[in-house]
């Protein structure tokens, strides 16, 4: 009966992970359904330790090294005079990491093709909506400013204009594409054609660019160097030339559109102002700037912000290293690694693979917007963890 109602929650949660975003949407005041869920996952978790203790000790040293870290953050925050309210907002997020004993002991080898299938539905469904939501607004059935006022509130959304939008749960386009492209579905094609097109459509050239260097990578892993090199040229365009665009296409339809002043179109009507690059590189020199000794070491502590970002940075390694050092690095790194001799020992497979290059997905996108450390994208890191290792050859 314990392990049924485990499975009905693993289920639920990992729904809601693939559609809520960062949980806001389905909130009611402060609780919202992804923090219900997660303290019934750790409820029937302590329940299943006390029956049988079978966590693998290698998981039992991440949680001692994840406590450490936040430990040291906390500690260091306090000797540096941060509120407890931004202590709070740092470690809040964070402790997501909890809900790792309950994937371990619900989750078991013949689940992986489950998973897998939600995530695939979750993200067609999720970019449907968003094409469907695009052209309610565009057509004018839907006004842009109730829209706004309807969803502006949740802090779930970012407005590209009053054209189009990017959604925190976004980051699924780029997931169900890896896994996809790693199923034998004959229409996969077809499906990855319509996530790609969404994150297009969403003005999101960070996931463009992740995915291209994951799909780099795994072609140069496949020996396949000239498409291999083909993928890596396009990340390097988006790069040097996906700003340009942007603002081009942004004076285009500016000339185009008569419900949006030019003042708003140029540049950063599909750019997102408080998301620019220039954001990203004044994040950087501030951190740089407050580096020190003791601060490369375990840095200056939760709550301890810069001046343009006093609570959370766009980057998540830089938010990590400016807060919690090297040795909160070292933690992500560990975690890294884990997934990595977790996909080595793994019996070779098309799921291993999307397990394994979803997660490598996600850390790259972490260089240019923060999922590693937020739920979403901790929680995905988590699972597929978990997943690889109940597909090693050698249990």
């Amino acid at each position: 009966m314990l392990k049924r109602i485990s499975k009905i929650v693993l289920i639920a949660i990992l729904v809601e992970l693939c559609l809520g975003g960062g949980g806001r949407i389905t909130a009611l005041g402060n609780v919202s359904l992804r923090m219900v869920l997660f303290c019934i996952a750790m409820i029937l978790a302590l329940i299943t330790l006390i029956k049988r203790n079978n966590i693998p000790l290698r998981y039992w040293r991440i949680f001692g090294f994840f406590f450490l870290t936040i430990l040291i953050g906390v500690v260091f925050g306090l000797l540096n005079h941060s509120p407890l309210k931004l202590i709070w907002e740092d470690v809040k997020p964070l402790l997501y990491f909890l809900i790792l004993p309950f994937f371990v002991l619900t989750i078991d080898k013949s689940e992986g093709q489950e998973i897998a299938r939600i995530i695939k539905i979750s993200s067609v469904t999720l970019a449907v909506s968003f094409f469907l939501l695009v052209f309610l607004i565009n057509v004018g059935i839907i006004p842009f400013l109730n829209f706004y006022r309807l969803t502006e509130k949740t802090v779930e959304f970012f407005y590209r204009g009053e054209l189009t939008f990017f959604y925190k749960g976004f980051l699924f386009f780029g997931i169900g594409s890896i896994f996809y492209y790693f199923s034998d579905s004959n229409k996969k094609y077809f499906f990855i054609s319509i996530l790609v097109l969404a994150i297009i459509v969403s003005v999101t050239r960070g996931f463009l660019f992740s995915l291209a260097v994951t799909f780099a990578i795994h072609l140069f892993k496949r020996r396949l160097i000239y498409y291999s090199v083909t993928a890596a040229m396009v990340a390097i365009s988006i790069v040097l030339w996906g700003n340009q665009v942007t603002i081009n296409f942004s004076r285009l339809v500016d000339s185009n559109n008569r419900r949006v002043s030019f003042e708003a179109a140029s540049p950063h009507l599909l750019g997102g102002r408080n998301y620019s690059d220039a954001g990203r590189f004044e994040q950087i020199t501030e951190v740089k700037d407050r580096i020190s000794f003791s601060s490369v070491l375990v840095g200056h502590g939760f709550g301890q912000g810069v001046p343009s970002r006093p609570v959370h940075m766009e980057i998540s390694y830089l938010e990590i290293f400016h807060k919690q050092g090297f040795i909160g690095l070292a933690f992500w790194g560990l975690l890294a690694g884990m997934v990595l001799t977790g996909y080595r020992q793994a019996l070779p497979s098309l799921l291993a693979n999307a397990f394994f290059f979803s997660a490598l997905f996600i850390f790259i996108e972490s260089l240019t917007n923060q999922y590693i450390n937020n739920p979403i994208g901790m929680s995905m890191l988590l699972l597929f963890l978990v997943c690889l290792d109940k597909l090693k050859m050698k249990q």
